[in-house]
């Protein structure tokens, strides 16, 4: 099940929330506001662009390119240090392409939307797991941004930070923030041409021919509400998180799992379940930076949790899918 690991974590979910026309005095000084017009500007505008993604001491340079029209959203984001590779975007479509047999390890932010677009309903609502506040400004890829803080409420997510270009609300630089105030990882824009006139050629791929592997990250997942069979497990899960996607699929082996994806609309984990030997196994956990891995065995299944969260998040569903495992089937 590792093989399926950071790949296969899908972090984000589609949002735009508009505002009513009941907006009170002074709306602009609102986080409500301001994450408003952030949903709608990563989705809505045209835009060609450099990162840079600072994550366990390693730094990627990346390039997106993306475009909205009456035809939908097109988005290609590749990199230009270190191994060749190229994830593009076609409405809910997602592809990786690598080169040769080079392994899909993407990182989790490389996978499908690259920059986040929020549930503001959710994130401001009473079942939030966050406090929301505005910041000061910050001049960032020679733009002026406002700074939003986003803490966690309690153990099981972390914190992060926003820099909103002023004039358009456009996502700028994101932060990962731990409990004790430290940076995880950070993804930045270093310069940006936002209103860009974006060609049919700028989105397709470069790495073409048959040294080349190809991969949909998305074919194995549907709303939860339209899972095709039953879902099998259903474990506790902290306060906030909700099922947002299911499947089934098959690994590298041809094994079949099952996959479930929960959400509290900014962070995210995964969980695989596929058939295992009889014997139990206890926990164990395992760290990539931000991103922990709680795997453990029993009742004849192989339950592996993985996300961008707390290790103690990972830990609390693992150890309630290994509990229910052992209760006796209702008949």
């Amino acid at each position: 099940m590792q093989t399926l690991l950071p790949h296969r974590i899908l972090a984000t979910l589609i949002a735009g929330i508009v505002l009513t026309a009941l907006v009170p005095a002074r709306a602009e000084d609102s986080v409500q506001h301001w994450l408003d017009r952030m949903a709608r500007a990563v989705e809505s505008l045209d835009y060609r662009g450099t990162l840079v993604h600072v994550r366990n001491g390693r730094v990627d340079t990346l390039r997106i390119v993306h475009r909205a029209d009456s035809d939908g959203v097109r988005q290609r984001i590749y990199s230009v240090d270190g191994v060749p590779r190229e994830v593009l975007r076609n409405g809910d479509s997602v592809r990786c392409v690598l080169p040769g047999d080079e392994p899909m390890m993407l990182e989790s932010q490389l996978a499908g939307r690259l920059l986040p677009s929020l549930p503001v309903n959710r994130l401001l609502g009473p079942e939030s797991g966050y406090r929301m506040s505005l910041g000061g400004r910050e001049r960032v890829a020679d733009m002026m941004a406002r700074i939003i803080h986003i803490q966690p409420r309690d153990a099981y997510r972390y914190g992060s930070r926003l820099w909103l270009e002023e004039r358009t609300g456009m996502l700028l630089r994101y932060a990962l923030i731990d409990h004790d105030g430290e940076q995880l990882q950070q993804l930045s824009f270093t310069s940006l041409d936002l209103g860009a006139k974006i060609t049919d050629s700028e989105l397709e791929p470069s790495l073409v021919g048959n040294e080349v592997s190809t991969e949909s990250i998305d074919e194995s997942m549907q709303p939860a509400g339209s899972v095709a069979g039953p879902v099998t497990v259903r474990p506790r899960v902290p306060r906030g998180f909700r099922l947002a996607n299911a499947g089934k699929g098959r690994g590298p082996d041809g094994s079949e799992f099952e996959h479930l994806l929960y959400s509290d609309g900014l962070s995210s984990f995964s969980i695989y379940v596929e058939r295992a030997g009889s014997d139990a196994m206890a926990g164990r956990v395992e760290t990539m930076g931000p991103v922990h891995v709680y795997t453990t065995q029993g009742g004849g299944r192989l339950f592996t949790v993985v996300g961008e969260v707390p290790a103690a998040t990972v830990e609390f569903v693992g150890r309630q899918l290994r509990r229910t495992s052992r209760l006796p089937s209702r008949r």
